[in-house]
C-alpha cells in the first residue's frame, strides 16, 4: 500500500508548488488525453531534485479533478523508493497495479477476483505470469475493450528499484544488480503496453545510462515519448515564485517588517538554486527556525557560499546544493559535531540492524541506550539539521528510514568527494555498532540466565546476528575490522547468550523470525563466523578460525542440551518455544552429518529430555518429520532411545510419534544411505 498515491506512508504526497512546473504537467495531461496519439508510454526524466515525484502527484490530482465522463482516469500508481523494503523491489509491482485497477475499473473487479480464486498461488508466481493472469487476461475478457475509457498508470522512481525480491528480506544477502531489475520493470511495462489495453503509462526516473539505452532500443523506442524535465518550462521562474511566497510567509510569521518586499538576498538565493527546487526548499527550511533570525540565517548562507571554488565549479548541476549541505553541517555546534556524525552513521545503517521500520525518536532512543549515551542525545544531536532531516516538533513518529527529506542529502553524506569532512563511512558505522553490541553482551553469563536484561543488552542480543550476517559482504571483508570482532565473539559466554536469547524473546523484538536464524542458516552454524574469512594460510588467521569454530559448536551444543534437559522452568514464551524448536531442527541437520552423530550430546538430550524440556521435545519431533528431507534415521533412533528409557512422552495423549506409521519398523540400510 505504500506505493499507492494516497497511502499513509507517503502522506502528504509530494506535489508541485502552486504555479510551478505547469508546462510539464500540461504536456503530460495533453499527451494522455490525445486519443490519436500512437505512443502510449511517456518517460519523464531529470536528475534528482527536479521534482519528478511532485510532477507525478500533481498530474494524478489534476486528472482526478477533471470531468472526463468516467471515474478514476488514473487507474493505478506505483512509487518506488529505495529506503522502503516494500517499494525497492518489483516483488509487489504487478499485484499492486492489479489491485488498483480492480478498484478504479469496477468491471474488472470480479474478473481479477476470479483469477485469484481459481489460482491463489498466482500472487507468488513470476511477475510475467502475474501480469498475464491478473491484468491481461481479465482485460481481454471484455467484448467492448476498444470502447473502454483509457486509464493512466503512473510508475515513478524506477531508478529507486534496487532489489530483486522484497519477500526474502530477512534472508537476503545482497541487492541484485540494480540495472537488471530496473530493466525488468521496463520490460514488464512494455509487455503490458504490447497487448493494446486501454492503458497509458507515465514513467518517471533519473536518466540513468542503462534506462536511457534500453528505452532507445527498438521496439521500445517506437512506443515511448521521452520528455527531458530539465528542458521543459522555466525552472528559474518556478524557484522565484516559490521563494517569494515562502519568504513572505516567514516574514509574516516572525512579524518582520516589509513582508511583501524582496529580501536583500532573495535574488542571490534564486540564482544559486540554478532552477533546482530542492536547493530553494532546503534553504527555506534552514532559515525557518523558531530559535533563529531567518534574515541573518539567509544572509549567512548567501554570503558564506564561495563565489568560485575549483572543486565544485565544474562538478555537477548540484554543486551549490552540496555546498549548501556543507554550510548547514558547519553551522551545527562544533562541540556536538562528533556525536552528530556518529548518529548520522547509525541512521544510514539502520537497515543493516533490521531497524528501518521504527519511528526515529524511539529508534534513536534505543541506540542511545545501546551506546550508553544520555537519554535523548541522538535526537538532540540531529535537531540542528531540521533543513535536511525530518526531526523536531511534529516529526516524532517519522520512520527512521524516511528521516532524510531528500535522497540527495543521504548520497551527499555517503560520498567523501562531496561531503569532505562530513562524510559517513557506512562500513565503519556498522562495525562500531556491532562492536558495541558485542561489548554489551559481555554482561551475560550463566549466572544471569533468566534474569531481566537492561534494554540495551536485550537489543544487542536480538540484533547482533543479523548485523554480522549482513556485514559478511561488506565491512567484515576487512581483516583489520574482522579479527578484533572475532576475538570479541570468542571472549563471550556464547552458551549463556544463546540461552538468554530465547528466555528474553518476544514477538515485538523478534519481528517474526528467530534472532539466531542467520547463525543456523545453511545448516552449517559452525562456519557462520568464518564464511567471509580469507584463510590465507597465516598461522594467526587459521588459529582464530579454529577457535571461533570450536567455540560456536560447543556453545550451541551446550545451549541446546541445557534447554532440552532443563530441570527448572525457563519461562519461555510461546514464540520462544516455536523458534527454539525450529532452530534445534536446523542444528540437527549439521549434527547428523557427522559419523558419530548418535553419541552427540544434543541427540542424547533429545532422547532423554528433562522434566522442563518435554514440551520442547514434543515440538521438535514433528518439526523433524516435516523437514523437506526427513531424518528417518534420527527419528527412529530417538524413538528407540525413548522406548529403552521408558520415556513417559510415549504414553502421553500428545505423543509426537503418533501418526508416524513406520517409526517402530526395524532400521534398514536405506535409512542410513538416504534420508529423503
Amino acid at each position: 500500500m505504500g506505493a499507492v498515491h494516497e497511502s499513509e506512508e507517503r502522506y502528504p504526497p509530494p506535489l508541485c508548488y502552486p504555479g510551478t512546473r505547469d508546462v510539464v504537467v500540461r504536456r503530460v495531461i495533453g499527451w494522455y488525453l490525445d486519443k490519436h496519439g500512437e505512443k502510449k508510454v511517456m518517460w519523464v526524466h531529470a536528475p534528482l531534485g527536479y521534482g519528478k515525484t511532485a510532477v507525478a502527484g500533481t498530474v494524478k490530482e489534476k486528472l482526478d479533478a477533471m470531468q472526463l465522463g468516467f471515474d478514476s482516469p488514473v487507474g493505478a500508481t506505483f512509487f518506488f523508493w529505495r529506503s522502503s523494503p516494500e517499494r525497492n523491489s518489483p516483488a509487489r509491482f504487478i499485484i499492486t497495479l492489479a489491485y488498483q485497477l480492480a478498484r478504479s475499473i469496477p468491471e474488472l473487479r470480479p474478473l481479477i477476483g476470479a483469477a485469484i480464486k481459481s489460482q491463489p498461488d498466482v500472487v507468488k508466481m513470476a511477475l510475467e505470469i502475474q501480469l498475464t493472469k491478473l491484468i491481461v487476461e481479465p482485460f481481454k475478457s471484455f467484448d467492448n475493450l476498444a470502447t473502454m475509457p483509457n486509464r493512466l498508470v503512473i510508475v515513478d522512481g524506477i531508478d529507486e528499484c534496487i532489489n530483486s525480491d522484497h519477500e526474502s528480506l530477512v534472508k537476503k544477502k545482497y541487492a541484485e544488480d540494480q540495472e537488471v531489475v530496473q530493466i525488468r520493470v521496463l520490460d514488464l511495462i512494455h509487455r503490458l503496453q504490447s497487448h493494446h489495453l486501454p492503458l497509458s503509462f507515465l514513467i518517471l526516473s533519473r536518466p540513468e545510462a542503462w534506462i536511457r539505452r534500453h528505452l532507445e532500443l527498438r521496439p521500445l523506442r517506437d512506443v515511448v515519448e521521452p520528455v527531458d524535465l530539465y528542458e521543459v518550462g522555466d525552472h528559474i521562474n518556478d524557484v522565484k515564485l516559490f521563494a517569494r511566497a515562502e519568504l513572505s510567509r516567514i516574514a509574516e510569521r516572525f512579524g518582520l517588517e516589509g513582508a511583501d518586499e524582496e529580501w536583500p538576498e532573495e535574488e542571490a538565493l534564486v540564482r544559486k538554486s540554478e532552477g533546482h527546487m530542492v536547493y530553494a526548499a532546503t534553504v527555506i527550511r534552514h532559515i525557518d527556525d523558531e530559535y533563529g533570525d531567518p534574515r541573518q540565517l539567509l544572509k549567512d548562507i548567501i554570503e558564506n557560499a564561495p563565489a568560485h571554488r575549483p572543486d565544485i565549479s565544474h562538478s555537477t548541476p548540484f554543486s551549490y546544493l552540496y555546498e549548501l549541505y556543507r554550510q548547514i553541517m558547519r553551522s551545527c555546534p562544533e562541540r556536538n559535531r562528533s556525536l552528530m556524525m556518529e548518529v548520522l552513521g547509525e541512521v544510514i545503517v539502520s537497515y543493516d540492524i533490521n531497524f528501518e521500520d521504527e519511528a526515529h525518536n524511539a529508534a534513536l532512543g534505543v541506540l542511545d541506550r545501546l551506546s550508553r549515551r544520555p537519554s535523548g542525545s541522538g535526537v538532540k544531536a540531529l535537531r540542528p539539521l531540521h533543513a535536511v532531516l525530518k526531526v523536531g516538533k511534529g516529526n516524532e513518529d517519522e520512520l527512521i528510514r524516511f528521516l532524510f527529506i531528500h535522497s540527495s542529502f543521504e548520497e551527499f553524506l555517503k560520498s567523501p568527494h562531496l561531503s569532505f569532512e562530513f562524510s559517513v563511512d557506512a562500513n565503519k558505522a556498522n562495525a562500531r555498532l556491532l562492536s558495541t553490541m558485542l561489548d554489551r553482551m559481555t554482561s551475560i553469563t550463566t549466572d544471569t540466565v533468566g534474569s531481566e536484561l537492561e534494554y540495551g543488552v536485550e537489543f544487542a542480543l536480538h540484533r547482533w546476528c543479523y548485523s554480522w550476517a549482513r556485514g559478511r559482504r561488506t565491512f567484515l571483508k576487512s581483516q583489520t575490522t574482522y579479527l578484533p570482532l572475532l576475538n570479541k565473539i570468542i571472549a563471550l559466554d556464547l552458551t549463556a547468550c544463546i540461552i538468554q536469547t530465547y528466555c528474553s524473546l518476544n514477538q515485538e523484538l523478534c519481528g517474526g523470525y528467530s534472532p539466531l536464524d542467520y547463525l543456523l542458516e545453511g545448516r552449517k552454524p559452525s562456519k557462520f563466523f568464518v564464511k567471509s574469512m580469507n584463510l590465507d594460510g597465516c598461522a594467526d588467521t587459521l588459529s582464530i578460525a579454529q577457535k571461533v569454530t570450536s567455540h560456536t559448536r560447543s556453545s550451541l551444543d551446550s545451549a541446546f542440551t541445557f534447554m532440552l534437559q532443563a530441570t527448572t522452568p525457563l519461562a519461555l514464551s510461546e514464540d520462544a518455544v516455536h523458534f527454539l524448536a525450529c532452530d534445534c531442527v536446523s542444528y540437527f541437520a549439521e549434527v547428523t552429518s557427522q559419523p558419530d552423530w548418535r553419541e552427540h550430546k544434543v541427540v542424547r538430550a533429545l532422547g532423554t529430555p528433562g522434566p522442563n524440556g518435554i514440551d520442547l521435545c514434543k515440538r521438535i519431533i514433528p518439526a523433524i518429520y516435516d523437514m523437506k528431507k526427513r531424518k528417518f534415521n534420527l527419528l527412529k533412533h530417538i524413538y528407540k532411545v525413548m522406548v529403552r528409557e521408558k520415556n513417559p512422552i510415549l504414553e502421553s495423549e500428545d505423543n509426537p510419534f503418533d501418526g508416524i506409521f513406520w517409526i517402530d519398523e526395524p532400521e534398514s540400510e536405506s535409512d542410513y544411505e538416504n534420508d529423503s
